[in-house]
Order: structure tokens, then sequence, then C-alpha cells
């Protein structure tokens, strides 16, 4: 699938480098990072309880370590400005680590972290078209394969939470 940065925002604008951007091997690791959250979600909804709590924490885990990855990609984008980094991307591309550090912690059960994991994604992806839109923020054509890859972690999530009230 080809999904056109244009999409996403009618504000986004896309330069002619950008249409011919290859995005199919970001697009399929995106998918392949997604894949073992859908496979736990399927899991958790598949098997009884007490063996889908090691399905939930490993989800919490995972999805705690994307969250992580997101920054990452934040921190590379705020070095690779021309004028260097400002102190507020640096910080933006920081809070994530911050934010995820408690859902890391083996503590208090894996559920209730799933819907802050979800919050969390969704904040990050609306924060990232913001940047993208100032012209602050990843390349249009990350944002192609971000917003597809957030629909996919959500949807695991919820999956997982609907499965776990079984």
């Amino acid at each position: 699938m080809a999904y056109d940065a244009a999409v996403l925002d009618n504000d986004l604008k896309q330069t002619p480098l950008q249409s011919s951007v290859n995005t199919g091997a970001a697009q399929l690791l995106a998918y392949l990072a997604a894949s073992p959250l859908i496979a736990a979600a399927l899991f958790i909804v598949a098997e009884e309880p007490d063996r889908a709590a090691v399905a939930a924490y490993a989800m919490s885990f995972y999805g705690a370590a994307l969250i992580v990855f997101f920054g990452g990609v934040r921190w590379g984008v705020a070095i690779m400005k021309d004028g260097g980094p400002t102190m507020r991307a640096l910080l933006g591309a920081a809070l994530p680590l911050v934010l995820a550090m408690p859902l890391l912690a083996p503590v208090g059960g894996a559920y209730w972290k799933f819907p802050v994991i979800m919050a969390l994604v969704a904040l990050l992806l609306f924060d990232d078209l913001k940047a993208t839109r100032r012209g602050s923020g990843a390349p249009h054509w990350y944002l192609a394969v971000r917003l597809p890859l957030t629909v996919l972690i959500e949807l695991a999530f919820l999956i997982a939470i609907v499965g776990s009230m079984k």
C-alpha cells in the first residue's frame, strides 16, 4: 500500500522530491513492528486469563518500548535541523522516555497500562502532525508510514482491552 502524505492532512504540502520517496521498506518494517502487538492481542482474546496475563505484560512492555522509539525518532529529527536542535525539540524528544518509564516497570499488572499507552501513542502522533505542519517535524513521508502504524497499534490495544473483559 502506498500512502500519500497529503491524504493525512490537506495542510501538509508535498514537494516533488517527497512524492518520489520510496517508503516501502519503512512501511514493511513498521507493519512488522506492529505484528507482536497484534499477535499478543489475539492471544489475550483466545486464551484463559492466566495465560493471557503473560501476553498482556509483554504487550505493555512492547508498547512502552514503541513510545521510547518514537521519542528516538523525534531526537533524530531535532538534531538533523540545519541550525541545530532547540531545547524545546530535545525536551520533546526526551519526554516520551520519561513518560514510558513507569510503563516499563513490572508493577500493578499490565492492563491498566493499555489505555495509557494508547493515549501516549495518539498524543505523540498528534504532536508529530503539528510539528510537520509547522515545518519543524519529521519529513512528510514519515507521517504517511506513522499514521497507519499508529492505527494498528491502537487497534491491537483495543482488541486486547476488549479481549481481557471475557
